[in-house]
């Protein structure tokens, strides 16, 4: 039950991170992405906006699910690595003396 409960606190900081990382970066990819190029384009400006949004929510849900995912991934390679070392640590040390 330990192992399960640190593998979901990993993948719920990863989730936190992923999103995070998208909330600061997204807006400027969106930006990015909807500026117009060299020339005279009329903006439609409710169609922009809510296209925007649109992305945003994407981008955020892509941020959450991977790193839920990579927080997953880490924390089971974490756990796991702790238990083999934990087993070689109680393997080498010798019994107490029964005296």
């Amino acid at each position: 039950m330990a192992l399960l409960r640190a593998v979901l606190n990993f993948t719920v900081a990863g989730a936190l991170l992923g999103i995070l990382a998208v909330t600061l970066l997204g807006p400027r990819l969106i930006i990015w992405d909807n500026t117009a190029g060299s020339g005279d384009g009329m903006c439609m400006c409710g169609i922009a906006a809510g296209r925007g949004a649109e992305t945003l929510i994407t981008y955020q849900m892509r941020g959450v699910g991977g790193g839920a995912a990579a927080g997953a991934l880490l924390g089971t390679l974490v756990m796991v690595q702790r238990k083999r070392k934990a087993k070689r640590v109680l393997a080498a040390t010798p019994p107490p003396n029964a005296t």
